[in-house]
């Protein structure tokens, strides 16, 4: 139910869409009785995400049953969440975003410099989309450059690679090197994120927790950004009235990203959340034990395919989920906010006759969360 029909919802999620915000997906044989529900109300989604009796651990299935990675504050409940939020903070503040623009600005005009000089057509998911992504985290995280070509290569093989065995050896590469990096960070701490926090509240996160943050945020960073930065130059090429809009009025940037990640939602949803006591959601009794996936992009995506829901800058703020809610609302977004603002909109003045450079070809997407498989434009 998590595909995409090209930017919109599959028509499996359209329909449990049509049966209410809270649907019964069914009971686990196991003896539990344990149900899992799908929320897509937008009342019911920030419901769950905001309430104290939901818990994001991964208790139940699969290899990581019962146990929380170290590092990745998705899965912390408070007081620990609250603990580790507390001392990532500051290092994704107003003031330090603003001073790490100029690197960002670099890193796309160096990208759309050698996209230019390659020349089309071109495969806009590893040029635009990793190339910016990967390379602005790997700076906010103070990864070397020498290191942010084999480290991003990890990272996507961990994820992409068809051979278990192989995503699995890539993991451990990823993590090795980012275990690694800890311990030069706790030597000699520089401005980035990792030394801002070693600094600031170093006796308060353990290396194990310090690792685990570097792995989630590259993570996050370098392959959830550059699905939106794909998602968004492919929409560039389908709806370009709207991108001639943003460069002859660039006072529309902040209301034209909003709109575009609303309807884009690259990531659809969340690990599901586990009731640690019954509690009523709308009219539907959610028992303790039983977990709640919340679709965003079954909010985000709530009046498809009406007009109400095409994708339109020029529309009046329509509420969204797109960066989650409550104590896990994104950590990450003034990072990700801050990448989207230049890239973007630098993509769009660079490349005004950005096209498809197979018109006929269709865009092929892998699996969910949204992922471009590839697309080649010429200019």
């Amino acid at each position: 139910m998590h595909w995409r029909d090209r930017f919109d919802p599959v028509q499996l999620l359209l329909d449990f869409m049509a049966k209410g915000p809270m649907t019964e997906l069914g009971t686990e044989e196991d003896g539990e009785g344990r149900t899992a529900w799908l929320a897509t109300g937008f009342d019911e989604v920030r419901h769950v995400l905001g309430s104290d009796k939901f818990s994001s651990r991964l208790l139940y299935g699969g290899t990581a049953s019962g146990i929380t990675f170290p590092g990745f504050i998705t899965q912390y409940d408070p007081p620990e969440h609250t603990r580790l939020r507390r001392v990532l903070s500051p290092a994704f503040s107003v003031r330090r975003m603003e001073r790490f623009r100029s690197q960002v600005e670099q890193v796309v005009e160096d990208t759309l410099d050698a996209i230019d000089s390659i020349g089309g057509p071109l495969d806009f998911v590893p040029h635009f989309g990793w190339a910016i992504a990967t390379t602005a985290t790997c700076d906010f995280l103070g990864i070397p450059r020498d290191d942010q070509t084999e480290l991003s290569r990890s990272l996507h093989a961990s994820r992409a690679e068809r051979s278990g065995t192989r995503r699995v050896a890539a993991g451990n590469r990823y993590m090795t090197y980012m275990s690694q990096n800890t311990a030069r960070t706790r030597r000699d701490p520089g401005d980035d994120m990792l030394g801002v926090v070693v600094r600031e509240h170093g006796d308060e996160i353990t290396d194990s927790e310090l690792t685990g943050l570097a792995a989630f945020v590259m993570g996050a960073g370098g392959d959830q950004v550059a699905r939106f930065l794909a998602a968004g130059a492919w929409l560039m090429v389908e709806a370009p009235e709207q991108f001639d809009l943003l460069r002859e009025k660039p006072d529309v940037i902040p209301d034209w990203l909003e709109e575009m990640v609303r309807y884009l939602s690259t990531s659809e949803k969340l690990t599901p959340r586990i009731a640690t006591e019954d509690v009523r959601i709308g009219d539907s009794l959610v028992k303790a034990g039983d977990t709640v996936t919340c679709s965003l992009i079954g909010v985000n995506r709530r009046d498809f395919p009406a007009p109400e829901d095409r994708f339109d800058i020029t529309r009046p703020k329509t509420p969204h989920v797109a960066w989650g809610h409550g104590i896990h609302h994104c950590l990450g977004r003034p990072l990700a906010d801050l990448i989207f603002r230049v890239a973007i909109p630098a993509l769009a003045t660079r490349f005004p006759k950005l096209r498809l450079a197979e018109p006929d070809r269709e865009i092929k997407l892998g699996p969910p969360p949204f992922d471009v498989k590839a697309l080649p434009l010429d200019w």
